[in-house]
This record gives structure tokens, C-alpha cells and sequence, in this order.
């Protein structure tokens, strides 16, 4: 996802992100868009966060654009409709 941020001109920081840090910037609009990712999965929007003493998002928003523009982006690579360009994927079959 780094890699793919990176080809689409994006500045990306690597750091942690306490969750009260996550609260305050989804509610004062500094955090527009949350996905989540995995070594065998795509890319997820995240709509809310909850905790045992918080909920923060909103459940009815819709994905964001770059989340899905990477997701695109993503899935193009894994199934063969746009290049590998770093060597990432393995052909098994």
C-alpha cells in the first residue's frame, strides 16, 4: 500500500497513530479516509471505530477516493490487468 501511495504521488509517513490521535482527527476532519489491509486481503474502508467508550465515523459514508483508487490499483496488479512494476507477486499456476 506504501509502494502504491507513493506511485500516485502521495507523501506517506510511517509512525504510530494512538487512538485518541485517530478520534481528534477523524472528528475535526484531519482524517478523511481510513482502510485496512493485510497480506491476503484487499482494501477495506473503515466507516467507524469503535471502543468501549467511544464511536467515531460514520457508518453511512461512503469509501473514500483515494482508498478506492488503491484498492483499484491493488486488485489490477493481483489479477494481471496492470503490471507489477516492483516485483512484488509470484505466479503460482
Amino acid at each position: 500500500m506504501i509502494q502504491l501511495l507513493r506511485d500516485r504521488g502521495h507523501t506517506v509517513t510511517e509512525r504510530r497513530v494512538e487512538i485518541a490521535e485517530w478520534i481528534e482527527g477523524v472528528r475535526s476532519g484531519e482524517i478523511a479516509e481510513v482502510f485496512a489491509c493485510g497480506t491476503a486481503a484487499s482494501i477495506s474502508p473503515i466507516g467507524v471505530l469503535k471502543g468501549h467508550d467511544f464511536s467515531v465515523g460514520d457508518a453511512e459514508a461512503q469509501p473514500g477516493e483515494v482508498t478506492m483508487a488503491i484498492r483499484k490499483d491493488l486488485l489490477d496488479i493481483q489479477y494481471g490487468r496492470a503490471p507489477d512494476r516492483h516485483g512484488r507477486l509470484t505466479r503460482l499456476v
